[in-house]
């Protein structure tokens, strides 16, 4: 069902500019060429530009449009969450609650562990399963009497709950399961009637929706590929059920991600739940084969990253005989992507992954609103600097800028001694950086002064006060550790 969990090794692919209509194109005909899919369907959103190709035959002989349906596999996980979190907010469902108590059906073996599973275990895969892709991904029609005697046979695990990722489709079939218990609605009814529809989600269903073009489902074999029967609603529709456009799942991700933007819009589901969602509440062991700066993990129904080149990065893929799904997103770059393929765990994620890395490099590096007390102390700061020896200034800034901090950390003589020392190795042409000042936060700025032959950093932070003051000044020449000149 996972297809591929993450995309961090492609984070800094493919960095040249292109328009985003021809970089889809492209991408999209080259898939269909390379023998990779029967069809595919990629669009893209940047900023408030849409972009959409669709490529190959979608087994009635034309190329998928943005309003084609796919299967979205494991991307069906993310809409299992937002659910859950519906009833969380709604006082009916407690995350921390055993969920033998909620599934009493449920034997876990060894009994001991399988009793501290909880709901929020289950919403992170760290309950301890074992990994299931094949297995899961056959069952989705299971009936839901079917499914409680099959936990009542007894479920394995592998490990101790609650200690670490495993990606486990099982975990979420419990969680329909116990939705369904809670609500007393199968999970798609809830889902269309609680989330679909008050978003004018209206063409995304678990079933085919009727009216829309739909994508019919291949696996590849000895003689090409081959045209796959669907599979109904059942106990394992949470893991991957549904069926959505990329226009759809556009939607759908630029709702989850306005969370951040619109933080008071609480319609259909809360912000603060929404943002809850795309937080990183489980790590991911590191992929030696993958090496990354990045950090990734999971969140509820959803993949996480925080990247050095592009920030913050939500995704979730997914995989079903038949079809291949990838939707991706930036919390600090306006841009979506979202890939659906035809082929039977294709690989959706490879051209939905470069689409996303090369429109997300071409948008400029997003810097947080930085106070106005902020932008002042940089002005004061780089005065100091520039001017080591004006006692009046430095006397100033110590009693009316400086938290008592600063001069405890080293004393002011020997701080205007080494910015001395920098500004004389930096000499009278110094000039600021072309990425000029740049804002981590909004009561920090970092900056870098240029030289003869030397690049010195500065590091500014200000105090949580109301009015805040400057409590770190740190200046060195960069490259030289040994003699920094660092202040806090």
């Amino acid at each position: 069902m996972s297809d591929a969990l993450t995309l961090h090794e492609h984070s800094g692919a493919g960095t040249g500019a292109a328009d985003p209509d021809d970089l889809i194109a492209e991408l999209a005909a080259s898939r269909v060429r390379s023998g990779s899919t029967p069809a595919i369907a990629l669009a893209a959103r940047v900023g408030a530009r849409n972009a959409f190709a669709g490529s190959g035959d979608r087994g009635d002989g034309l190329p998928p449009d943005a309003g084609t349906v796919f299967r979205i596999a494991s991307v069906t996980k993310s809409f299992t969450a937002a659910r859950a979190l519906q009833l969380r907010d709604a006082g009916a469902l407690d995350l921390d609650r055993p969920v033998v108590d909620l599934l009493p059906d449920a034997v876990f073996r060894p009994a001991g562990p399988g009793a501290r599973i909880t709901p929020r275990m289950l919403l992170t895969m760290s309950a301890g399963l074992p990994t299931d892709d094949a297995w899961a991904d056959r069952l989705e029609s299971m009936p839901p009497p079917e499914f409680d005697e099959l936990l009542a046979t007894g479920i394995r695990l592998v490990r101790e709950p609650g200690t670490g990722f495993e990606y486990a489709n099982l975990g979420w079939a419990m969680l329909g399961r116990i939705l369904e218990r809670l609500d007393g609605r199968p999970l798609p009814q809830q889902v269309e009637a609680e989330l679909l529809d008050p978003l004018g989600l209206t063409g995304v269903r678990f079933t085919v929706p009727a009216g829309r073009p739909f994508a019919t489902g291949h696996a590849r074999r000895a003689a090409g590929w081959e045209p796959q029967p669907l599979t109904g609603p059942g106990a394992f529709s949470a893991i991957g059920g549904i069926f959505a456009s990329t226009a759809d799942l556009l939607d759908w991700a630029a709702w989850l991600a306005s969370a951040f933007s619109r933080p008071d819009d609480d319609r259909v589901l809360a912000a603060a739940s929404r943002r809850e969602m795309q937080q990183l509440h489980r790590t991911l062991p590191p992929e030696p084969s993958a090496p990354s700066t990045a950090v990734v993990g999971y969140g509820y129904g959803l993949f996480v990253e925080l990247t050095p080149e592009l920030g913050r990065v939500v995704s979730h893929s997914g995989g079903y005989p038949g079809f291949s799904a990838h939707l991706r997103w930036g919390l600090d770059r306006e841009v979506i992507v979202c890939g659906l393929e035809n082929g039977g765990y294709s690989g959706a994620w490879e051209p939905t992954g470069e689409a996303f890395s090369r429109s997300a490099a071409q948008l400029p590096d997003p810097s947080p609103r930085p106070w106005a007390e902020t932008e002042a102390a940089v002005t004061l700061t780089r005065l100091l600097a520039e001017r080591p020896d004006d006692d009046a200034r430095w006397s100033n800034a110590e009693r009316d800028a400086f938290a008592p901090c600063v001069a405890l950390d080293l004393p002011i003589g020997d701080r205007r001694a080494a910015l001395l020392r920098v500004r004389d190795e930096l000499g009278s042409e110094a000039r600021l950086a072309p990425e000029g000042i740049r804002h981590p936060t909004a009561a920090s700025a970092r900056w870098r002064m240029i030289g003869r032959d030397r690049q010195c950093e500065f590091v500014l932070e200000l105090t949580p006060t109301d009015p805040p003051l400057i409590q770190r000044f740190d200046a060195r020449p960069a490259g030289r550790e040994e003699d920094h000149a660092e202040a806090r």
